[in-house]
């Protein structure tokens, strides 16, 4: 159970030492920047946790992390020209052409050309490539879940909460700062 938690709806600055003597920073900045450490300690090690169950599901499919990458960006933004698709990757052209070629041999993906100009191909994500990511999503579901039948209502109101709070401070973030690394990155159309 937290006992130093900040009211989150404390408005003064716990940082400028305000009513602390000799312009020290108050005791209660301590706890906080404690308090901090240890919900980031114990939220990257759930991640790196639950990675190893992702890393089973990755190889049932036989997937490279590049592969994942690139269905990711088509989960995210759609259809993509090779082009764009080769900018979401951080790769050449030539690059992104060769993974495409290897996704699509396996059914993965798919090349079609826009409707709008025939010289331009997008690349699909098929429905065995959309099946990967929603079991992918399913494991993390049945995973979760598991965990949350181990907590009582209370523990999962408390939590809530939390989730709440974490993504109210990063609507913020973003709205403050649109280029911020909290934000995600901006949606493109597919060129048609």
């Amino acid at each position: 159970m937290l006992t130093n938690a900040m009211d989150p709806n404390q408005t003064e600055d716990p940082a400028d030492g305000a009513g602390a003597p000799n312009g020290t920073a108050p005791e209660h900045t301590t706890d906080r920047s404690k308090l901090e450490r240890e919900l980031l300690d114990e939220m990257l090690g759930w991640l790196t946790r639950d990675r190893g169950g992702v890393f089973k599901t990755w190889h049932r499919h036989s997937l490279s992390l590049v592969h994942l990458n690139v269905l990711s960006a088509l989960e995210t933004e759609g259809p993509l020209s090779m082009r764009r698709l080769a900018e979401a990757m951080d790769v050449s052209d030539a690059s992104a052409t060769g993974i495409v070629d290897r996704m699509e041999k396996r059914g993965i993906v798919e090349r079609r050309h826009a409707t709008g100009d025939r010289r331009v191909v997008l690349v699909y994500s098929t429905d065995t490539g959309k099946l990967i990511l929603r079991d992918m999503a399913d494991h993390r579901i049945d995973a979760l879940s598991k965990v949350l039948t181990l907590l009582s209502e209370e523990e999962m109101a408390a939590l809530l909460v939390g989730i709440r709070a974490v993504i109210a401070a990063r609507r913020r973030i973003i709205e403050a700062d649109p280029h911020s690394s909290a934000s995600p990155p901006p949606e493109t159309p597919p060129a048609e």
